[in-house]
């Protein structure tokens, strides 16, 4: 499933001599279907219910990720949802995308002010980078400026992902529906989610990105 989507670089077939073929080591493209096999498992574990330090009740002193929160309620798995947000804005709240030009606000106030002098309605709002042309009027949402909110936001992007994951295909095929596109922009799209992914399961994304 993962071959089409994380191709191995050419290599160059090399004559081993024959002293050296006792070492029994293992042909490249045994070595590149192991490691695509590793890769799946851990892209499918998107899929399965993952253990959370805020699993259960919460804590009447603590306060649940949105994150958390919006995937709950969308029925979405939290740790894809995440990833989604890291490839679609890089856990940037104020972040536009103005007709294909990435705007990064320093403030909600900015953010808001360059949606109040944007004439177009293509434009690609919050962490979640929800296009308003197309979304807006099927959001129920009264105001650009409102998916600026974060909880908000994060909680009509889970909902878009869920209708995107309900769809017929491939796993990597319902993933990409969230940004859409031809073969090789869902492609290309599909990479950062899984590089955003692996990030996050490393631990390599600041804490206060994701609460």
């Amino acid at each position: 499933m993962l071959r089409s989507l994380f191709k191995p670089p050419l290599t160059r077939h090399v004559k081993i001599p024959h002293a050296r073929r006792a070492k029994s080591r293992l042909p490249c493209s045994t070595i590149w279907w192991l490691l695509t096999q590793l890769a799946g498992a851990i892209a499918l574990l998107c899929f399965l219910p993952p253990v959370l330090a805020q699993a259960g009740e919460p804590s009447a002193h603590r306060v649940e990720s949105p994150y958390i929160v919006a995937a709950r309620n969308a029925d979405v798995p939290p740790d894809l949802l995440i990833a989604i947000v890291g490839a679609e804005s890089g856990y940037h709240p104020w972040a536009l995308n103005i007709k294909g030009r990435q705007v990064f606000c320093q403030s909600r106030e900015e953010a808001s002010y360059v949606l109040e002098n944007t004439p177009t309605d293509d434009i690609d709002i919050g962490l979640m980078q929800i296009n308003w042309r197309f979304w807006g009027p099927r959001s129920g949402v009264a105001s650009r400026s409102d998916l600026l909110d974060p909880r908000r936001n994060l909680e009509l992007g889970a909902a878009i992902l869920k209708d995107g994951l309900s769809r017929g295909g491939s796993l990597w095929h319902r993933i990409s529906n969230y940004h859409s596109g031809g073969r090789a922009e869902r492609e290309r799209y599909n990479r950062m989610v899984y590089n955003a992914y692996l990030k996050y399961m490393h631990g390599k994304i600041r804490h206060g990105t994701i609460h």
